[in-house]
């Protein structure tokens, strides 16, 4: 109803923000509500072989206008030859996207060039997989370094961010019996570090 009234309504009127507002707010609550959905349910992963530099080249192909669009620079490096990875790829392609939009939304308000990087390699002595995305962004206080996974927790602007997306990496890592972290420090960046067992390869 309120984006009805917003055709009607001309910019120029007293009443047009209001409405704005509340059609915005609409918005907002439609995201949080399927956000709640996605995080609640019990989803089903389905665990098939695969190449992980594959799924991260996706990822990077699907989120690449909102680098391009925001002037942030996109690094990848990605180790060849890795040793191939029973995953649910849909789900790991959520966690580097979710990841990456997250690196570059730390870099925007940064002076300067803007610096995001994804890296893949293979830790032979540690039989880990990882996967590590780093920016050159605001960075994260060691408080809020410790509720950084926990649900409905966000570092962002009111009205930016719901706290889900980092929690639901969370779980999709547990789910590949998998570990992600994070190193970071104020204004000197930041960098995720996901590892994943060699145990699940074929």
């Amino acid at each position: 109803n309120a984006q009805m009234l917003k055709m009607f309504i001309p910019q120029e009127d007293d009443n047009f923000e209001a409405v704005d507002l509340i059609a915005r707010a609409g918005e907002r609550a439609t995201k949080v509500v399927r956000g709640l959905l996605d995080f609640s349910r019990q989803e089903r992963y389905d665990f098939v072989q695969g190449d992980l530099n594959k799924s991260v080249r996706e990822a990077i192909e699907l989120s690449k206008f909102q680098f391009e669009n925001f002037d942030v620079i996109l690094h990848h490096q990605l180790e060849e030859n890795l040793p191939p990875l029973e995953g649910s790829w849909e789900h790991l392609k959520s966690v580097w996207i979710n990841l990456l939009v997250n690196a570059r939304d730390a870099v925007l308000e940064q002076d300067g060039e803007k610096q995001v990087e994804i890296l893949t390699r293979y830790s032979d002595n540690e039989e880990q997989i990882q996967v590590l995305v780093r920016d050159n962004g605001k960075g994260i206080t060691e408080a809020e370094m410790a509720h950084i996974f926990e649900p409905f927790y966000t570092t962002k602007d009111p009205g930016k961010g719901t706290g889900l997306g980092l929690a639901t990496c969370h779980r999709i890592i547990e789910q590949h019996e998998g570990e992600i972290d994070l190193t970071s420090e104020p204004q000197a960046g930041t960098t995720f570090i996901i590892r994943l067992p060699v145990s699940k390869t074929v």
